[in-house]
């Protein structure tokens, strides 16, 4: 399923980063097996519960200080122009009350009457997807940081649609709770866009693609394990508690 990419070509240079990104477009998340259960049975608020509040714990504490410390590090200013217009999208273009992890904890907020009442770390999956994350965007090389966010972005525009076509399904949450979805669910298809032209920036040659590789491969798998992290939290809940 997270079907990892060759980087290498039958000469055994390295393929240039746009390659990355036609490997990951062409992988349908929706098919995750979480994702199918979702949609082939009742909204489950309880597990859309798990789901958000993971996100929240995995991406909210981190995603601004993985960004801005990329731009701090990386040596293109194309590249660093293209990762600052995401970091002010992430801080709400500049108006505190729209910043994305407020949003977010205001959307897991208002799924708080659906959080099951359960005995053990009902987060691990998002704790081990913040863990993961920062190696690569912290990591030695900074065009690690690059590789993986031209994948996340990928990623998150699909998982954000998932998210969306199961949300229009319940009418629990006002509007105001879903704007943090509302919003990236346009937002995520511009950074998506920005990705392509993340990779035509990358060197295509050197330590710089290598990393580039490196930090595509290895946050890909990370996005799929939360998934299966996700799936296995929420598979493991006892059938009373699930709404």
């Amino acid at each position: 399923m997270e079907a990892d990419v060759q980087p290498f070509a039958a000469d055994g240079t390295l393929r240039p980063a746009v390659e990355i990104v036609r490997h990951y477009e062409a992988i349908t998340v929706a098919d995750h097996p979480l994702f199918v259960r979702l949609r082939t049975h009742p909204v489950d608020m309880t597990a859309l519960w798990v789901i958000m509040a993971n996100t929240h714990a995995g991406i909210s504490p981190n995603f601004v200080r993985w960004l801005s410390t990329t731009i701090a590090r990386i040596d293109d200013r194309k590249i660093a122009c293209l990762m600052a217009k995401q970091l002010y999208d992430e801080l709400g273009n500049g108006e505190f009350e729209r910043v994305h992890a407020h949003l977010l904890e205001r959307f897991v907020e208002g799924l708080a009457p659906w959080r099951p009442s359960v005995p053990g770390d009902l987060l691990r999956a998002g704790k081990e997807l913040a863990r993961s994350s920062s190696l690569l965007f912290e990591g030695a090389h900074p065009y690690t940081a690059v590789g993986a966010l031209i994948v996340a972005e990928e990623f998150a525009k699909q998982m954000d649609r998932c998210l969306g076509d199961e949300f229009r399904r319940q009418n629990h949450l006002s509007s105001d709770t879903l704007l943090w979805l509302t919003i990236h669910e346009v937002l995520e298809v511009d950074h998506a866009d920005d990705s392509n032209e993340l990779a035509v920036l990358v060197p295509t040659r050197g330590a710089a693609l290598r990393a580039t590789w490196d930090g595509a491969i290895s946050q890909w798998r990370a996005l799929y394990a939360f998934l299966d992290g996700l799936e296995t939290i929420i598979g493991a809940l006892p059938r009373q508690t699930r709404h």
